[in-house]
């Protein structure tokens, strides 16, 4: 059973293409009826519509075997007036979902990938905190890489901003335990009775995916293909990474093994 992510993992960081192995990786675990779940942080498009595009590149995942930070945001959260900080597409598809921007007296603030932070939205994000909204990051990736460029990732903004205010966040993407046990429940529907430690998952995000996936007994896979090209820079402790391949193809070998 498989856990898989996207940008770095199936699709490229700088073209958003397909990555080598990754449609025939897909075509596999379908033909040979193996469980699995695409797991990505995409937030700056409705659910449908990124998993289409993603259909649309060759990548043929199953229905049923998606999911991103806003499934289960709704769950956390329902549209409501909210304070919303991160990329302007972010923000629209926010709104397409019902929830209202208020940058005064919002329920809740919540944070998403954005390479143009300012240090006035860090003090904006700190005073509505420090009033009583609820703190919500999207996820907790470490590193967000855009344009070959490695900006600090949502989990990094929110661990500066509960130092600073004080207050704890909850995490609707990765790693959190909310959606990594909404990913093992969407397994479970394909496959009743998988545990974690049945899963493999497999990301080119060591920090931000892998660590977290670990600790909760799943095997894990580090591909070179995405944030870390490198396997002596991956920012972990080597035993929290089962295996390293160049890129995804290395899986389908093992999969036909």
């Amino acid at each position: 059973m498989y856990f898989i992510d996207v940008q770095g993992t199936l699709i490229s960081d700088s073209d958003k293409s397909p990555i080598n192995g990754a449609c025939e990786l897909i075509d596999i675990l379908n033909l040979k009826n193996i469980p699995y779940v695409v797991i990505t942080n995409n937030t700056k498009a409705k659910s449908d519509d990124f998993l289409e595009g993603l259909r649309k590149k060759g990548l043929n995942i199953k229905d049923g075997a998606y999911l991103d930070p806003f499934c289960v945001l709704k769950e956390t959260l329902s549209p409501s007036n909210v304070a919303m900080f991160g990329a302007s597409e972010f923000i629209a598809t926010m709104q397409s979902l019902g929830y209202v921007q208020d940058l005064k007296n919002p329920k809740a603030v919540l944070i998403a990938s954005w390479d143009d932070f300012k240090f006035s939205d860090f003090a904006s994000i700190n005073e509505l905190i420090l009033n009583g909204a609820e703190f919500i990051a999207m996820h907790e990736t470490s590193i967000y890489k855009k344009n070959g460029r490695l900006y600090p990732g949502v989990g990094a903004i929110a661990a500066m901003v509960s130092y600073s205010t004080g207050a704890n966040y909850k995490a609707v993407g990765k790693p959190s335990m909310a959606f990594y046990n909404e990913a093992l429940r969407l397994i479970n529907l394909q496959k009743p009775g998988v545990k974690f430690s049945d899963i493999t998952i497999i990301s080119d995000d060591a920090k931000g995916d892998l660590v977290g996936a670990k600790e909760l007994g799943m095997k894990t896979v580090l591909v070179l293909s995405g944030k870390v090209s490198d396997e002596t820079k991956t920012g972990v402790k080597e035993n929290m990474i089962d295996q390293i391949y160049k890129d995804v193809q290395n899986c389908i070998k093992v999969i036909n093994a």
